[in-house]
Parts: structure tokens; sequence; C-alpha cells
């Protein structure tokens, strides 16, 4: 097995020599040039050395002539992209679909947004686009302003149809009374039981990676804040550690110990917010009024380190915008302190010992740890089907690799575990924020760099609240960047959704479901 990124780069230069070209240390990683239609023996390739690879993300560019195809590749401890490219006219390339499922959804995207046909998967219809959106024009290519693109009707499509025979389709959304967020799941029953569940996301769909080429880089550290209100400090990090990267800028110590307290802030309002909403799900009403009765004084907290209750926009390029008050050190600790010691145990208790949730999540739809990795999930998604990877581990970022914590892991693969793995890691995440306010060092919050970013791309990976998240940002050398891809955790995650309800009981998809924490305001993005 492969077990560093060096040992990759010498398996992969010995089995095809001048086929390919390795550029090291581009992108934050390896990035791996493979024009010549073999991306797809690469990719093999690497799947076999390591089995925790896996995609995190394909992004598609406009070249003018040509498209590129970057497979973003996630391996043990480490990240490569495999860079294709096909022609802009008839654009063309094999599917690695039949040997990683997990690059179904990203290969979709692809298709919709640049007009790239990933052969052996093609779609009759719009993945994330809406029905009424004209087929052949493809809204991220350079040529394209979606502002004068006229809709059309709405055609008929073949996953629109009823279900024949003993069969019948319910349809889940897009607007439902538990599903704030529009998002369609049309799920076909035999009897009771579960035995096809076709998604259609999109209906949110807000041209946001589109929006940030013609924003300056300060305004799209704003903009992308939007993706998810819950889980806005982790987007508006991905992006500002994406240009820092460009720059290759030597942000402040401190600035990433307090960037360090907003994400886990983060994490942990987002984790109560889902182990609340899990026992909505499945009726138990009041437990879910008690996590959210507990969660304020978590959000009282972002508002005081950030000064805002739900956009903190904390974070800059070169820093954060706002220092730690050493005057509200005590009230941050005293509100973090009765949570672990007063709130924690009976969590705990109702989530280890009561029977209505175990009877609802225990066994309930279960995700094998192969299955998790050929499916590239993400999040407490993985590390519920003992996938041990948790970006903060195994790539620091910020000041995570000075901070001691534990990656939490469980190896039933259930929605019980899945939600427990959240539970731990609220415990984590007040660990992490008192070890950071004990070991905060002295100096500069922020760093000065100029408004136009050097040519050049890079990647950025984070472990956001509901799992990997990550950007790619290129930049022309002017104060607005040439592209900017977002690929968010329920996106992965939602495939995994797709096979565990099959053969399952139409009663248990909502805890299924809600124990992949969903959010479609970031996969639509």
């Amino acid at each position: 097995m492969a077990s560093n990124n060096a040992d990759m780069v010498s398996l992969l230069e010995s089995k095809f020599g001048d086929k390919i070209q390795i550029q090291k240390d581009v992108l934050g990683t390896a990035a791996i040039i493979a024009n010549n239609g073999i991306h797809y023996d690469v990719f093999k390739a690497m799947i076999e050395a390591d089995e925790k690879t896996g995609i995190t993300a394909i992004t598609g560019l406009d070249f003018g002539a040509n498209l590129g195809v970057y497979y973003h590749v996630h391996t043990t401890n480490q990240f490569f992209t495999i860079k294709a490219v096909v022609p802009t006219v008839d654009p063309k390339i094999k599917t690695i679909v039949d040997i990683h499922p997990g690059a179904l959804f990203h290969e979709l995207e692809v298709t919709d947004l640049f007009g790239i046909v990933f052969q052996g998967n093609e779609f009759d219809g719009h993945f994330v686009l809406s029905e009424n959106w004209p087929d052949g024009v493809y809204p991220l290519r350079k040529n394209v302003d979606p502002t004068k693109v006229k809709l059309v009707p709405t055609p008929e499509r073949e996953f629109n149809k009823p279900a024949e025979g003993r069969e019948v389709k319910i349809i889940i959304g897009p607007q439902h009374p538990a599903l704030l967020e529009p998002e369609k799941f049309s799920v076909t029953v035999d009897g009771e039981t579960v035995t096809k569940v076709e998604p259609r996301i999109g209906y949110v769909h807000r041209g946001i990676e589109k929006t940030t080429e013609s924003r300056t880089y300060l305004q799209d550290t704003y903009l992308v804040e939007r993706v998810c209100g819950i889980c806005n400090a982790c987007h508006s990090y991905g992006f500002v550690e994406t240009v820092e990267r460009i720059f290759n800028a030597d942000v402040p110590e401190r600035a990433q110990y307090l960037r360090v307290i907003s994400l886990e802030l983060n994490r942990l309002h987002s984790h109560l917010l889902t182990l609340g909403h899990a026992c909505l799900e499945i009726g138990y009403e009041t437990l879910f009024q008690y996590f959210w009765r507990d969660r304020e004084p978590i959000m009282d907290l972002v508002e005081l380190t950030t000064g805002n209750r739900v956009y903190g926009s904390l974070m800059t390029i070169g820093g954060v915008r706002r220092d730690l008050n050493p005057e509200h050190v005590p009230k941050i600790k005293a509100v973090l302190n009765d949570f672990k010691t007063e709130k924690m145990p009976f969590f705990r208790k109702m989530y280890q010992d009561e029977p209505t949730l175990r009877l609802r999540m225990k066994d309930v739809g279960t995700l094998s740890r192969e299955d998790a990795l050929k499916l590239s999930v993400v999040g407490p998604v993985a590390r519920g089907s003992n996938v041990d990877m948790d970006i903060r581990k195994i790539q620091p970022y910020a000041a995570y690799g000075e901070i001691p914590f534990n990656q939490i892991v469980y190896t039933d693969g259930d929605t019980w575990a899945r939600m427990n793995v959240r539970l731990d890691e609220v415990e984590e995440s007040i660990n992490i924020i008192d070890y950071v306010i004990d070991h905060l060092p002295s100096g500069p919050i922020k760093i000065d760099l100029p408004r136009s970013v050097p040519e050049g791309e890079a990647i950025a990976c984070i472990e956001a609240p509901r799992g990997e998240l990550f950007y790619y940002v290129k930049s022309n050398g002017t104060d607005m960047p040439d592209r900017v891809k977002i690929r968010t955790p329920t996106f992965a995650n939602i495939p995994s959704f797709l096979k565990t309800a099959i053969g399952e009981s139409i009663a248990d998809v909502p805890s299924n479901f809600v124990s992949l924490d969903p959010c479609f305001s970031c996969t639509d993005r």
C-alpha cells in the first residue's frame, strides 16, 4: 500500500513513466497531468494502491479551445489532482463510476454546468439546473451570461413518471413540512419496503460559483459565507485559506488560533442542531426542544466572539477581523463548562439508553465501511462506518496541528452510530476551544495582502461540521478569481442514502436521511 504522498508519486512514475507529468507541491498537493486519456488508469492504480483513495471533487474549467477536467483525489493522508482536458466542441471523457461509484454526482454536475459528457454516465435531463433550463447551454462556460438565458417549457422526463405494477412512488419534497429546504426524493416502495430512491437536487441553486468570477476576492469572502447559514465560518475559512495558499502567505499564529475558536463554535451549534432535528424526525419533540434550547448559549458565544449571531464574518484574507476580548474569556469558559458538565451527561444518557431512540436508529440505514469508501462519504457519516478520516487530523490546517483532540470513530455504520459520532464530537469541540483559549499566542491577528492575487491555483480541504469541505481557486492575476469550485459535504454524502434506504421500511427514511445532516443550501450552491 502506498502510505504517503512520496510513495504514491513513485508508484505512479514507475507505472506510467513519461505518459504522465507530475507537478509536485502544486495546488497544495501533487498535480498529475494525464491529458492523453489515461486519467482512468491513473485513478485505478491509485485505488489499488490505497484503499482510502476516493474522489473529493471534480472541477470543470473553461480554457477556450479546451475544457479542463480536474479530478481532486484523496488518499490516506494526502491529496492529488489528476488533470485532463477535452475539446470544447463535443467534449467527452471516460467515466470512472464503474471503478468508484462515489464519482457519480460529481460527473453529473460537471455535465450539467460545462456540457462535458462522461461516457458511461450519461443522464437524461438536468442534475442541478432547473428542468426549464435550455439544453445545450452550460452556465459555467465563460461565453454564457446566465442573465440572458431564456427558460423553456418544462419537458417530461423519465424519472417524473409514476411507478408501475404493485410498486408505488412516494414523493418527498420539493416542499415538505419537515424538509424546509426544497429538494425532491422520489421513493419507490413495494408494500412498505423501499426499492428505489431518485434524488432531484438544484431547487435553490444560486450560481454562487459563477457569481464569484464577477466579484472581488473581498466581496467573495462574504459571498461564499452565504453558501450556508449554519457552517458559514467554514465556507469563509475555506475560501480565504485557498487564496492565502496562492499568495503563500504567512498568516499570524494568533489569527490561526482565533480561527479555530470560530470553526469549533460552528461545529458545536451545527451538531446540536442536527442531534435535536433527528429527534424531531422520529417524533421525539421534547428532546428536540431540549437540544435547541441548550444550543442558544452557543449561539450567544458566536455573537460574543464575532459580533454577529449567524454570519460571523470573522475570516478575512490574511487573518481575522476581530480579536478575542480578554473580558469575554470567563463567560466563554463558563458556558462551555456548564454544557460539558451539566448538559452532556443528560444528552449522552438519552442517546445511549433511551429505548425510543435506539429502536428508531439502531440497525437503521447501515452503511458498511467498504461502501463508505467506495462512495467517498465524508465527516460523521464516514466515521460512523469505521472510516478514520478527519481532515483536522490527516492534513491539519489553521492551528489544529498543535491542538490535542480525539478523532471519533464508530464501527456500527448505522443511524445511531452517525448521531453518536456527533454527540462525542460536541465534547471534543469544547475541549479544543478550552485548549485554544488557554494557549492563545500573542501577536497580530492579520497581515495586509494586495487586492490583486498572483496568477496561480490552490485547493483547501477542511473538516466542516458535516464533513470534508473542498475549495479550489484559480487566479488570473487580477482582483477577481478566474474560477472558484466548492464541493460541500452533503453533496458527497447523499449517494450513501440512495444505497442505505434500499430494502428498509419507508418509516425509517426520515431518521436514516437526517443522520446524514443534509444541507441543501450547501448542496445547491
